[in-house]
């Protein structure tokens, strides 16, 4: 067993920190982020430094309290899938855990069941062995970003069991980086100004507020988690030089920042169209979709029926334009709301500027904005195959006397 400190040179003149470990016959690397000037050191890269050495020394004395069983073992042999599912109740009581979230941790919980069969399975058990052999596992059942999805989820709660000192170290962190699944870029279904308005023209059996709340989503680029919540009060209408100007200023619930985003005129007309709706129907509720709102806090989640009833829509459009619409039912779901936006801002509203749709996505990083870049290049792709060919066969006639 050995922890090594070593420095890797990197830009700029500077060293990255990093720990070189072997144990238990493995070798995997931590990068502690830690970076200093390698040319003269000042106060502050001598502190980083020993920074960076007292993490070295710590990561050893963790491995070598595993080696001679100092751990408790009553804890170590703790079920794993009853910890996880405490794990995950008790971030839902005191709301760190978002609706949305609840699909992908019961489908982790899913699959480790599926795994482990019916054998329980302590947390000691948990190994960075048993973690790639689940990885592997997954990929035979799932795609490459929802097995990223599932480990990312089972690497939180161990991160918990770390806290509460029931394992050394996180068995996910040991698994060499460049081993550990990466994130796939995927084609992201946007619809075209020409199929929303196909969708328009679509008689559908879908409930008014359904339909509503899609188009709004695809002219603001909100989430579901940011339409099905959204109230009256957080829509300001300002006057700006003269000009009746419409806003939202609400928390996202994803990334919990609050957000100032001016609305297009399909917006407000959409919104105005539902304030007349609420008026003509004695509507009191304090929510702009309340059939969609209220229907989720009695009969809880709500969100597949809506995708369900979109589906539906999607077919019926099918059946209508034919190959002239080219979203099938699988693509159609109310987040590619939010790709159309993104991708219809940069094609028309935006002009390409990126950094100002990441803006009005209210991303956080300009990465995530990225995505739809791509997106854009494909429709060009698709635009250019889609042009029609002519005979270039050259044809010799005789010169007419």
């Amino acid at each position: 067993m050995s922890v090594k400190l070593r420095e890797k040179k990197i830009k700029g003149g500077q060293i990255s920190f990093y720990l070189d470990i072997y144990h238990n016959k493995a070798r995997w690397y931590e990068f502690l982020d830690i970076h200093i000037n390698s040319k003269k050191l000042n106060d502050d890269d001598k502190e980083k430094k020993r920074l960076a050495s007292e993490i070295r020394t710590r990561r050893e004395h963790e491995l070598i309290v595993e080696d001679n069983g100092l751990i408790d073992k009553k804890k170590k042999n703790a079920l794993f899938i009853p910890f996880f599912i405490n794990h995950y109740k008790i971030r839902d009581e005191n709301g760190k855990r978002r609706k949305e979230c609840y699909t992908l941790y019961s489908s982790a919980l899913s699959q480790i069941e599926a795994f482990a069969g019916k054998k329980p399975i302590s947390i000691a058990r948990i190994t960075t062995e048993w973690m790639q052999e689940f990885e592997k596992f997954l990929l035979g059942r799932v795609s490459n970003n929802s097995a990223l999805s599932y480990l990312k989820t089972i690497s939180t709660a161990l991160n918990e069991a770390v806290r509460k000192k029931i394992i050394s170290s996180n068995p996910w962190h040991h698994v060499p980086r460049h081993e550990r699944l990466k994130k796939q870029d995927i084609f992201r279904a946007s619809l075209t100004l020409e199929q929303l308005q196909m969708l328009a023209e679509t008689s559908c059996k879908i409930e008014p507020q359904i339909r509503e709340g899609y188009f709004f989503s695809c002219f603001t680029g909100l989430r579901w988690s940011d339409v099905n919540p959204l109230m009256w009060k957080e829509i300001i209408i300002k006057s700006i030089e003269g000009v009746e100007r419409w806003f939202l200023y609400f928390e996202q619930e994803k990334t919990e920042g609050i957000e100032y985003l001016p609305l297009s005129e399909q917006a407000i007309e959409i919104l105005k169209q539902r304030k007349q709706e609420a008026k003509e129907n004695n509507e009191t509720s304090l929510y702009v979709f309340p059939l969609i709102k209220e229907t989720e806090l009695i009969y809880g989640y709500v969100h597949r029926r809506v995708n369900f009833a979109l589906k539906e829509w999607a077919k019926a459009a099918k059946e209508l334009f034919g190959d002239k619409f080219t979203i099938t039912e699988k693509e159609m779901h109310f987040h590619n709301a939010r790709h159309t936006f993104a991708t219809n801002m940069l094609e028309t509203g935006a002009c390409g500027d990126i950094l100002l749709v990441s803006k009005l996505l209210g991303h956080k990083s300009l990465q995530s904005t990225q995505v739809y870049a791509h997106v854009r290049e494909q429709r060009k792709l698709n635009a250019v195959d889609g042009l029609p060919k002519i005979n270039l066969q050259v044809v010799h006639r005789k010169k007419v006397a």
